[in-house]
């Protein structure tokens, strides 16, 4: 009965940090949860977190891919999908749904590519601060978030993402960047 009790709290647990460490690429990394911190420049440069997966059968690095750039010198967001095959150029419709709520994303909202480059395929960016900032408090909030578009492309039109870790991973960048202007 105990075991049961101890496998219960420990489910029920937060998503515990790693401490930070360099990565080959220089970049300064911790996991938390299902999400990676991320800071370039062995962490002098631009942070995000990262939600990566790979489709069924894939052999690919990854497939899918959600990632929250913060914004130096503000408190401000950029979100970034990216779904292999997705029409990022072509799409009419954007949706997050989180844990069921859906909320639709303007089309003037989103652009094609990422935060460095429009010409990335599979990918978009919402860099509005103010849907940006509703997405991250949903994100942190939520247990799942599933990315739908239109056209499908490829795929099936859809990206799902657990959010465990979310929170605890936007707070990490959030005090490496604090740190760094001061």
């Amino acid at each position: 009965m105990l075991r049961y009790v101890l496998a219960g709290l420990l489910l029920a647990a937060p998503a515990s940090a790693q401490d930070w460490f360099l990565h080959d690429y220089g970049e300064l990394r911790a996991f938390h949860g299902d999400w990676l911190a991320v800071c370039d420049g062995a962490g002098a440069g631009p942070c995000r977190v990262v939600q990566t997966g790979v489709d069924p059968g894939s052999n690919a690095f990854f497939d899918l891919r959600l990632a929250a750039h913060r914004i130096d010198d503000s408190p401000d967001w950029a979100i970034e999908v990216m779904d292999r095959g997705m029409p990022a150029s072509a799409l009419t419709e954007l949706r997050f749904s989180f844990d069921g709520d859906e909320v639709a994303v303007p089309r003037s909202a989103w652009t094609a590519g990422d935060m460095h480059s429009s010409n990335a395929v599979d990918t978009v960016t919402i860099r509005d601060p103010d849907l940006a900032y509703e997405l991250v408090a949903r994100m942190k909030a939520g247990n799942r978030v599933i990315v739908t578009y239109a056209p499908m492309g490829e795929g099936d039109g859809r990206a799902g993402f657990p959010l465990r870790g979310v929170t605890a991973a936007m707070n990490a960048v959030e005090a490496r960047v604090v740190v760094r202007q001061e």
